[in-house]
C-alpha cells in the first residue's frame, strides 16, 4: 500500500485531520467546539524523505500529529543510530520532554518518507489553556498517553524476546512497516539487521 505523495487540498487537509480526531476520541474526546480552538492553530508542515523535523540539541516547539508519512525519533550512541519510536499516520510526533520543559531535545525526529505534519505551537497550546480552561485537558492527555506507550514498551523490552516484540509490532503495524527499513526496525528491536532478517524468514515459512 502506498501513501499519496504530501500535496494536499484544503479539502483533504481538513479530512485528514478529522480522521486523527475520530481516531484519537477514544482517549482523548472532544466537542466540536474544543476541536476548532485547536484547528485553528494547528501549523501545515511539509518535509521530503530523511529530512529532520527536529534535530538533537533542539527545543520542541510542536506537538505534531503525522497526516501523511511516518517519522522515526533516534539517537546517538556510541556514534551508533539507534532508532527507539516510528510515528504513523495520524499518530502524535513529538519530542514531549523537551515541548513539555522547553529544553533541547536529547534525540533526533525524522521523515522516513515524505510527509505532512499538522503541529501545534507551543505558545499558541499555552495560550489556549489559558483562554480555554478544558483545553489543559486535551495537552495533559497527549503525555499521559505517551509515558503510558514508554512505560510498556520498557516493560517489554525486559520480559519479551525480540521476536515477541517483533510479532507485536507486526500484529499494529501490518502495512506500515512494510515501509520502515530493517535497519531501523532491527535498531528499534535491539538486535542485528540480520537477526531480524531470521525472524522475518521463519515466521513468513510458519504462516
Amino acid at each position: 500500500m502506498s501513501l499519496p505523495q504530501p500535496s494536499l487540498s484544503a479539502e483533504e487537509y481538513k479530512q485528514h485531520l478529522q480522521t486523527a480526531r475520530e481516531l484519537l476520541h477514544a482517549y482523548l474526546p472532544m466537542s466540536d467546539e474544543q476541536w476548532e480552538v485547536f484547528n485553528q492553530g494547528f501549523k501545515h508542515q511539509k518535509y521530503k524523505k530523511d529530512n529532520f523535523i527536529l534535530n538533537e540539541g533542539d527545543t520542541e516547539k510542536y506537538l505534531s500529529i503525522v497526516l501523511i508519512g511516518s517519522t522515526r525519533h533516534y539517537l546517538m550512541v556510541k556514534g551508533e543510530e539507534r532508532s527507539f519510536d516510528f510515528s504513523f499516520q495520524h499518530e502524535f510526533s513529538c519530542s514531549y520532554s523537551s515541548f513539555i520543559q522547553q529544553e533541547p531535545s536529547q534525540f533526533c525526529v525524522q521523515a522516513m518518507e515524505e510527509s505532512v505534519l499538522a503541529s501545534l505551537p507551543y505558545r499558541f497550546l499555552r495560550q489556549s489553556y489559558k483562554q480555554y480552561p478544558e483545553s489543559n485537558y486535551f495537552g495533559r492527555t497527549a503525555v499521559e498517553q505517551y509515558y503510558l506507550w514508554r512505560e510498556k514498551r520498557e516493560i517489554s523490552l525486559m520480559v519479551d524476546s525480540a521476536r515477541e516484540q517483533y510479532i507485536k509490532l507486526l500484529e499494529k503495524y501490518p502495512i506500515y512497516l512494510e515501509q520502515v527499513p530493517l535497519k531501523y526496525l532491527a535498531s528499534y528491536l535491539i538486535m542485528q539487521p540480520e537477526s531480524l532478517s531470521r525472524i522475518r524468514k521463519k515466521l513468513l515459512e510458519a504462516s
